[in-house]
């Protein structure tokens, strides 16, 4: 029988990390963070770490990882929470992984070798952080100034194929056209339940503008001046996540703190609709309605179908 492993996912705001709890104190198991802005240590506020009251006892894993400055690539992610995902099997708990970011939960869900194929992981995550800034559309037409063949094959929504064929085109100086670059095959060794949450568009930008209210009135600029007191530069990639990098603009006075704060809960909202984008092109993912007025019908509702893919209120060891 292939190890059972639970994957939530989901927009930014839509509430992963309170049904991961409630999921996880059901299954008295752990969880194991997805999240590519969490891994940073002194960086909690704007990445709206999972504090230890919501935790209500449950171990997280994968979030303090390292310091802003130190290199975090797609591979070290995938190393660490597989390496995390034997040890809860070992101790008959089933893992239940959390996040938005879509590469991560892809570098579990498929047998991705990154040492045996044509890649590079500083292009990969320069890439991914030129989407999640700019949006598809943009890479797009990097894609089409490179190959335009692969460009009208390709759906400017195919986020993740887009990526890989401007990877390719960067590394071989060749066109992704004419490769036959698919390495990708779904991993044998554990039944991935994946659990999309979604909300209401509406509700969901309206939570999200209150995060942000919320991190303001919690301390963000406060961490952020802390950060570049630190002396980590604003050019690294972890000081380009959305929150930081508009309010060092603030702090460096190159905007007003309306402005600031206007584009933090713009930039998360794009953010958000690239992720239900991204989650949405995958058939595997079982979509949940969460009803925030009754939030543990939407949890029932989510342990019904668990059970019915064998998971019950114990480990099934």
């Amino acid at each position: 029988m292939d190890l059972p492993v639970i994957i939530l996912v989901g927009p930014t705001a839509v509430g992963k990390t309170f049904f991961s709890i409630e999921i996880a104190k059901q299954l008295q198991t752990e969880v194991i963070s997805a999240d590519s802005m969490q891994i940073y240590k002194d960086m909690s506020i704007g990445t709206a770490k999972v504090t230890d009251e919501e935790r209500q006892g449950i171990i997280h894993h994968l979030i303090d990882v390292v310091s802003p400055n130190e290199a975090f690539t797609v591979s070290d992610f995938k190393r660490l929470a597989l390496d995390k995902i034997d040890d809860l099997h070992h101790q008959q708990k089933i893992p239940v992984i959390a996040g938005g970011t879509g590469l991560y939960v892809n570098a579990l869900i498929y047998d991705l070798d990154f040492s045996k194929t044509i890649g590079d992981e500083k292009i990969r995550n320069e890439l991914q952080l030129l989407y999640e800034n700019n949006g598809a559309n943009f890479l797009h037409q990097l894609l089409s100034a490179k190959d335009p063949v692969s460009a009208k094959k390709i759906h400017p929504n195919n986020v993740k194929r887009v990526m890989r064929a401007i990877e390719v085109c960067l590394i071989t100086q060749k066109p992704f056209s004419g490769f036959n670059p698919d390495f990708r095959k779904e991993s044998e060794n554990y039944d991935f339940i994946i659990i999309g949450l979604e909300i209401n568009r509406e509700l969901l930008y309206n939570r999200i503008n209150e995060r942000v209210d919320k991190m303001l009135h919690d301390g963000l600029i406060d961490e952020v001046i802390s950060l570049v007191k630190k002396g980590y530069p604003k050019t690294l990639p972890a000081m380009q996540g959305i929150g930081y990098k508009e309010i060092i603009d603030y702090v460096e006075g190159q905007t007003t703190f309306d402005e600031a704060i206007r584009l933090i809960k713009r930039n998360s909202r794009r953010l958000a609709k690239r992720q239900f984008t991204w989650f949405k092109a995958d058939p595997r993912i079982r979509w949940f309605q969460v009803d925030l007025e009754a939030p543990i019908k939407t949890k029932q509702n989510i342990m019904k179908f668990m059970k019915e893919r064998g998971i019950r209120n114990e480990a099934v060891y």
